[in-house]
């Protein structure tokens, strides 16, 4: 009897212990697990969640490639790009420059070139991509292609040139306007990096850039210029296509940059650029060359 009431005592001393929670031993091993388990489902879950943020900000672009069209389609031109500098609550933020659009664009809004989303009809959450940087507008416009600008009125008008009688003039028009886009620097026209190129007629109209998720070279919301990564990179094509600077239009370097996502930090890569041609946009909102009556 006496054996049997000294082992009540320690076998409820044992269940007290475990009623208290879990021995070190039995934590370190949870905490363990837990590090395992995120380790590895941490990556693929951040890569899914980039790989979503990508596709949503490319669907972007596209549809402010639409609003594009359609602008052209009702004033024969591209607008001038917005100046991203504007900080929230300026009353120019968010319009073409100038406002309204009856002369060439200004140097501020082609330097800091943003989706004039106002001026599109948009909100401005529309022009920003997942990573809620400000999308960066280039289009061929400005002084030093004045007489070839697609802003101008009417610049992208191409409907009285008829392809049976005015070809020379169709290629005249094509190889003065557009930007190239190359997938590699140094990039000389002919090469093979050259994406688009003006000689052969196939010249950007415009350049759409998302920064991607460093954010580097754009502007937020509120008119602050990003120039510090944040993340890795940039690597040295992404340099090519930041803003705040003058659109590239003076050779050798009249190009930007569309190329493959590139994790490698020497050569970081996480832009995702949207670039119709001249042609492509004129063709599609009915101004392009057509067949006389």
């Amino acid at each position: 009897m006496i054996a049997n009431n000294l082992s009540t005592p320690l076998a409820l001393a044992r269940k007290g212990a475990r009623a208290r929670g879990f021995s070190l031993v039995e934590m370190a091993l949870v905490l363990l697990i837990v590090g395992l388990l995120a380790a590895v489902f941490l990556p693929a879950t951040n890569t899914f969640l980039e790989n979503n943020r990508r596709k949503e900000t490319r669907a972007k672009l596209e549809a402010l490639e639409q609003a594009m069209v359609r602008f052209v389609v009702v004033n024969g031109r591209l607008p001038c790009p917005a100046n991203g500098a504007l900080a929230a609550g300026n009353p120019e933020q968010g319009l073409e420059q100038p406002h309204p659009g009856t002369a060439a664009c200004t140097a501020a809004g082609l330097d800091n070139g943003v989706v004039p989303w106002r001026t599109l009809g948009l909100a401005q959450g529309d022009a920003m991509d997942a990573w809620n940087t400000m999308i960066t507008y280039r289009v061929w416009a400005g002084a030093t292609v004045a007489a070839s600008a697609l802003t101008r009125p009417a610049g992208m008008d191409m409907h009285s040139l008829d392809p049976a009688t005015m070809t020379p003039q169709i290629q005249t028009f094509l190889q003065a306007s557009g930007f190239r886009v190359c997938n590699a620097n140094p990039c000389n026209p002919g090469a093979a990096p050259e994406l688009a190129s003006r000689t052969g007629m196939t010249g950007a109209a415009l350049a759409l850039i998302s920064h991607g998720a460093n954010r580097v070279g754009g502007y937020t919301a509120e008119g602050v210029y990003l120039n510090a990564a944040n993340g890795p990179g940039p690597g040295p094509l992404e340099n090519l296509n930041f803003n705040a600077s003058p659109p590239r239009t003076g050779a050798p370097g009249d190009f930007y940059i569309d190329a493959e996502y590139a994790e490698n930090p020497a050569a970081y890569f996480d832009d995702i650029v949207l670039r119709p041609t001249v042609i492509s946009v004129a063709m599609a909102a009915g101004l392009g060359p057509r067949k006389t009556p």
